[in-house]
């Protein structure tokens, strides 16, 4: 998927001409900042990313009004090292963290993305606590940064009485995706007009599986003249459909109180696809699973649908071709809020590349060492080894369904990467061991895999938050869905 540059030739003197005035206005602004991370998106199944299926009409708006990036990357995979590089701006190996880790322990001495930017003065909100998926038990959005949180719903429990809860609906009934939707129009429209800039880090469970509780609406809109059952493939189209009508929502919510151009939003995703359920990497391969992990070496696994827009300010309908991170987004975010960057973060501030200020670093690599892949990314260049199995060298922009390796070809490409990669992988720590919380919270934190977060309905402050973390009997989903329970029955 090659594009002629980082903007089309035709249009590059006028941009800068009208542009580069705003960013000056914008920036004394200090503007709101969106980060919507998808869950288990693959780069294919986007429209202006070349699915030629229906049903994420909002995000390819969301491209029109913005930025769509064709060369950009999760930094880290899968959920929860991206979601950990993202919100700290850094390779999550130089802290130990390797592959999925659960409940190892972020940095207590390097702020989070949400710390930084409530330390400068935003009201820092979190919509997703499933998929906070950061740090140890203790280190949860509210003990990290955030100001307020949306309440998780209590899951309703399986029917078969086996004890285990569903992912989507909660004891209601309610879609979360469709909940999750409510509370962002809610913290927008509470903040939108104060004096006060907010970040909204929004960080749905969509589209992850399983998918098969999507309501029947959404499969209706996509299937009109469907019979019989459904492929995976079409609950995944429904399940991200239904996702996209709330992005859809957002963007008209920021139109009607006409902050839309006082407000940046990143969207990205942490990984790629689910193979199994359909999801579609094209023009590349690979996504979660397989044996070993094996999906997950591909290019398809770290090559996400990532789009920047802020109308008024970047333009719109635009392509680049520069290579990016999600660790960009702390970068971005930082310099946009006139807060000095932490020493910790490496990634790159956008704007002013974006805005043709500056150029790009034509010779950025980035690396990868997860889960038995290793990866390095330089220019069309990438080299990849799968545990512990021979070096093997692609050339992407030729070949994206890496089918033929190049490694003999050109032996002096491949052992330059190598060596920066072994010289970054000498930097880093060794693997940390996940931290276990108290016997006693382990019902509640996923067996010490997850962070504590607060269940129930509505928003919860960060000072009621200090007030009750330490009772999980005010929090945790076990009690908040019995104590829910218990009181409709009484009434």
């Amino acid at each position: 998927m090659k594009s002629s540059g980082l903007f089309t030739r035709a249009l590059r003197p006028l941009f800068l001409t009208a542009f580069i005035g705003v960013s000056s206005a914008v920036a004394a602004d200090r503007p709101n900042i969106i980060i919507l991370f998808v869950d288990d998106l693959a780069l294919g199944d986007v429209g202006v990313y070349g699915c030629p299926d229906p049903g994420t009409e909002n995000i390819d708006r969301l491209a029109a009004e913005g930025i769509r990036m064709d060369n950009a990357f999760t930094h880290n995979v899968p959920c929860s090292p991206s979601r950990t590089a993202l919100m700290m701006g850094m390779y999550t190996q130089r802290f130990g963290k390797f592959g999925l880790s659960r409940g190892v322990p972020i940095p207590d001495d390097k702020p989070t993305l949400a710390e930084t930017l409530r330390d400068a003065g935003y009201t820092t909100g979190i919509i997703g606590h499933e998929k906070w998926d950061i740090g140890k038990w203790d280190q949860g959005a509210m003990d990290r940064g955030f100001t307020e949180s949306a309440r998780q719903p209590p899951r309703k429990l399986n029917e078969s009485g086996d004890g285990n809860a569903s992912w989507y609906l909660d004891i209601h009934g309610n879609y979360l995706t469709e909940t999750e939707g409510d509370y962002a129009l809610d913290f927008i429209s509470r903040h939108g007009k104060t004096e006060t800039p907010f970040f909204l880090y929004y960080v749905p469970l969509a589209i992850h599986t399983p998918l098969h509780e999507v309501p029947q609406k959404y499969l209706d809109a996509l299937y009109p003249d469907h019979e019989g059952e459904y492929e995976s493939r079409q609950y995944l189209r429904a399940t991200l459909h239904a996702l996209d009508v709330q992005i859809g929502r957002i963007m008209g919510k920021l139109d009607e109180m006409e902050i839309r151009e006082e407000t940046l939003i990143m969207f990205s995703s942490d990984n790629g696809g689910e193979l199994r359920a359909g999801a579609r990497p094209d023009p590349f391969r690979g996504g979660k699973g397989g044996p070993q992990r094996s999906n997950l070496q591909w290019e398809g696994n770290f090559r996400m649908p990532t789009i920047l827009s802020f109308p008024g300010t970047l333009p719109q309908g635009e392509v680049s071709d520069m290579m990016t991170s999600t660790i960009d987004f702390y970068a971005t975010a930082a310099a946009l809020a006139k807060t000095p960057l932490p020493e910790h973060c490496e990634g790159v501030d956008l704007m002013p590349i974006l805005l043709g200020e500056k150029e790009p670093d034509a010779g950025r690599i980035l690396f990868w060492n997860t889960h038995g892949s290793e990866v390095a990314r330089w220019k069309e260049w990438r080299i990849v080894r799968f545990r512990g199995g021979p070096w093997r060298l692609y050339h992407i922009d030729d070949d994206p369904g890496e089918t033929t390796d190049l490694a003999t070809e050109h032996p002096g490409v491949l052992e330059t990467l190598v060596a920066k990669y072994d010289a970054w992988l000498a930097e880093m720590a060794a693997p940390a061991r996940p931290v276990r919380p108290p016997e006693e919270l382990l019902p509640h934190t996923a067996q010490g895999r997850q962070a504590r977060k607060p269940f129930g309905y509505g928003w919860i402050t960060v000072e009621e938050w200090d007030r009750i973390k330490d009772d999980p009997t005010e929090w945790s989903e076990i009690h908040v869905r019995e104590m829910i329970l218990r009181s409709e029955t009484d009434e």
